[in-house]
């Protein structure tokens, strides 16, 4: 049967030739199917690596931002527990300055000025210096004697009467009034501050603002038991 078959081929060679093609077709389409399959595999692969990889990279971005958010807490806490120790003292300061009397076209004036213990203990031997200057030369100096006790949240004035030099310039604004302010004061535990702020006259307002302030630690005296 096969050898019939065989010189059949070989009478209608043909027929053969053509067969071959279609075998060649045939193997050429499984391949291109092939190669599209292994395409469409590769670029599912890598949508699913490029997906993991987005999901990972958030996954970071949050922990990142779960940490700093965990830095930050931790700082505000220690930031509000140091104001909070640092309060635990005596804390004198001044509240504000006001004129009472004087003022434009008078060469007399009353100053009041309104301390306050912000702190949570008392503030014993509370003094006041008080320097006046007209630009930066110094015409007034008064100095109170360190005798006075603040309560926590209390307050207490001092009231100066004082003469002021060069008025007329000083209300006009062409030269300066500034007042140096020193407040010292001791905690019960033996520790000795000093509270300094510098106030300026504001011509415009005939008010007084208070430009800068700091307290400093001076030095601690400690008693043997």
């Amino acid at each position: 049967m096969w050898g019939t078959f065989w010189c059949w081929l070989r009478t209608h060679e043909f027929v053969a030739i053509w067969l071959e093609g279609v075998a060649l077709v045939a193997i050429f389409v499984l391949d291109w199917r092939e190669r599209i399959d292994q395409h469409r595999e590769r670029k599912e692969q890598h949508k699913e690596t490029a997906v993991q990889l987005e999901n990972a990279r958030k996954q970071v971005e949050a922990a990142v931002k779960s940490a700093e958010a965990g830095i930050e807490a931790a700082l505000a806490s220690k930031k509000s527990a140091d104001i909070l120790a640092s309060l635990h003292r005596p804390f004198m300061g001044l509240k504000m300055v006001s004129l009472r009397a004087g003022g434009l076209g008078a060469d007399l004036w009353v100053i009041a000025f309104v301390l306050r213990n912000f702190g949570t203990l008392p503030a014993l031997d509370v003094g006041v210096t008080i320097e006046f200057f007209a630009a930066n030369t110094s015409f007034a100096k008064i100095k109170e004697p360190t005798s006075v006790q603040i309560f926590p949240s209390y307050e207490t004035e001092t009231i100066i009467q004082q003469m002021i030099a060069r008025r007329v310039e000083i209300q006009t604004g062409a030269e300066k009034l500034r007042i140096d302010f020193r407040m010292p004061f001791r905690a019960e535990d033996g520790r000795y501050f000093e509270y300094n702020a510098q106030v300026s006259y504001n011509h415009k307002l005939n008010a007084f603002d208070i430009e800068k302030s700091e307290t400093l630690l001076h030095y601690t005296v400690t008693t043997s038991p």
